[in-house]
């Protein structure tokens, strides 16, 4: 079944034009960092947001359409796939929620106390 066929035209197109349109102002309004000055023969680090706005910037309008709608085509099965789970899978996945929301909590305290348990670090006093 091809993705188009999964939800309504006008929701297709709807999703279309926005991603277009997301893109291009995501183009138009990232800031672009300085360029690494790294050693001779050693590759740049690469920040992905920046590949995808570079070559963004270099497709023609057909090929920014085209490249739009094989990411939403993907989007809209996985949405699909996600609503046809048995529901014994849904709870599966809702219980696996919760274990991780409980072990982001523990982490997120366990570094919290670990920051008020660590010495502030102070300046040496200068001597008159």
């Amino acid at each position: 079944m091809k993705p188009q066929d999964l939800l309504p035209k006008r929701v297709v197109n709807y999703i279309q034009d926005i991603g277009v349109r997301a893109l291009d102002h995501l183009a138009a309004h990232i800031d672009s960092p300085p360029p690494v000055a790294t050693p001779e023969g050693e590759p740049a680090p690469v920040n992905a947001t920046q590949t995808l706005v570079d070559q963004w910037k270099g497709m023609s309008p057909a090929d920014k359409e085209q490249f739009v709608g094989r990411v939403s085509g993907s989007v809209m099965e996985v949405i699909v796939a996600s609503a046809t789970l048995p529901p014994a899978l849904k709870k599966t996945v809702k219980e696996a929620r919760k274990v991780i929301r409980k072990r982001v909590k523990k982490v997120r305290k366990a570094v919290a106390k670990k920051k008020k348990e660590s010495p502030k670090k102070k300046s040496p006093k200068k001597k008159r």
